[in-house]
């Protein structure tokens, strides 16, 4: 029989200050919830540096640092080949994946347009 597992509290908004300064973004002018996501939570931020994506991973399924790092270098490869993505940015660090208070988030490019389901997805 499975086990429910709880995730962990969520904050209703992500730690910033704490986060920009792990990356090379500017400062934050404004963070809005993306309404979209099942896993995760995600927000539209425009910096003094540009606009981007924040995906907060926090279900506990599919929240581990490791696992997401193993996406995002699928990710980058897909890029390399043409394919049309958002690779995460690094981190000051290098790193793609940043832990503040025991939750992960990524920083994307921003990407104007809508979000997709899978069946509404097809070859070109």
């Amino acid at each position: 029989m499975s086990q429910l597992r709880v995730p962990p509290p969520v904050p209703h908004a992500p730690p910033l200050r704490a986060l920009l300064r792990r990356y090379a973004a500017g400062s934050a002018v404004s963070c809005a919830p993306v309404d979209e996501g099942l896993l995760n939570r995600g927000y539209r931020l425009c910096t003094t540096r540009g606009r981007y994506f924040l995906k907060h991973h926090f279900d506990p399924e599919t929240a581990d640092p490791a696992a997401i790092t193993r996406q995002h270098r699928a990710t980058l490869r897909l890029a390399g080949l043409g394919v049309p993505v958002a690779p995460p940015l690094p981190a000051r660090d290098g790193r793609t994946v940043v832990v503040v208070g025991g939750h992960a988030f990524a920083l994307h490019p921003w990407i104007d347009g809508r979000h997709r389901h899978g069946g509404q997805l097809s070859p070109p």
